[in-house]
């Protein structure tokens, strides 16, 4: 495992222009988000995401970074806002530019479920070893995609195998900074199954709709959304469809208007494209 990502970065430098110079930090990126589940339940009420990452090192088009976020789920059992999951991402890889309007990724992602003020004796992470590839098409209805395929190197009593994900951003420019969108994304996942866990392969979906503001690199979105989303719960397997209201502010995040010729970056990953976060 160490040493196939050990490679990729080898041969993402090794295709990078001779006379290219080394950047030492070149460009740091910060997600903040929060929604409200409608339906409500018993310690799901409320949705936030913090996370922030940073290009450690670049040569050219190619760059090295790492990523950490924290996606805590709130309920009100105990009191008005009551944490009870935090679910850890942390993510190291290389991306490199293709083009004017693709860049592709090699990564290493980390997930870890914790309960929060509650009992666990079981670890629930797994380890995602992968690819992405992001890019964008200009026309009347500008499009910009994410697809990526991973293989679990480490799957703690989830028993995940393959995961393929997907997303497909279309924009509606309503101002010179301004844009409605629409946004689709899937999650297909192999499982092995067991007594714990006994449900097989799924597919996570979700719909979005929203407004897009960009200045430069911040951009604030406004959005509805509805969902699809299987292991919602830590120890026991558990399906719930629902809807949800809520914004995200970003910086070099993954928010991009859509008919930028900056791509979208294949290792931003926007929530509820990974995990049961």
């Amino acid at each position: 495992m160490h040493r196939i990502a050990a490679t990729a970065i080898v041969l993402g430098f090794a295709g990078a222009p001779a006379s290219a110079g080394v950047e030492l930090l070149p460009d740091v990126s910060v997600h903040l988000e929060a929604a409200r589940y409608a339906p409500v339940e018993t310690d799901m009420h409320w949705m936030g995401w913090i996370g922030a990452g940073a290009d450690l090192i670049g040569v050219g088009a190619t760059r090295v970074y790492f990523t950490a976020d924290v996606e805590t789920i709130i309920g009100n059992t105990r009191r008005a806002f009551d944490a009870s999951q935090a679910n850890y991402h942390l993510e190291v890889g290389l991306h490199r530019r293709l083009g004017a309007r693709y860049e592709a990724a090699v990564f290493f992602h980390h997930v870890s479920r914790h309960l929060v003020d509650r009992p666990k004796e079981q670890a629930v992470d797994w380890n995602v070893l992968g690819v992405r590839l992001a890019g964008q098409r200009a026309g009347r209805v500008p499009l910009a995609f994410k697809f990526g395929l991973g293989h679990t190197t480490l799957a703690s009593l989830v028993g995940y195998r393959w995961e393929a994900t997907g997303r497909l951003d279309a924009g509606f420019p309503i101002g010179e900074k301004s844009e409605a969108y629409l946004t689709g994304r899937t999650r297909y996942v192999t499982v092995e199954r067991s007594e714990a866990f006994p449900r097989g392969n799924f597919l996570d979906r979700s719909a979005e709709a929203g407004l897009r503001w960009r200045r430069e690199a911040r951009t604030l979105e406004i959005y509805a959304a509805w969902e699809r989303r299987h292991d919602v719960f830590v120890l026991v397997p558990g399906a719930r469809s629902r809807g949800l209201f809520g914004f995200r502010i970003l910086f070099n995040s993954g928010g991009y208007r859509s008919n930028e010729s900056t791509p979208p970056r294949a290792f931003a990953l926007p929530p509820k494209s990974l995990a049961p976060e």
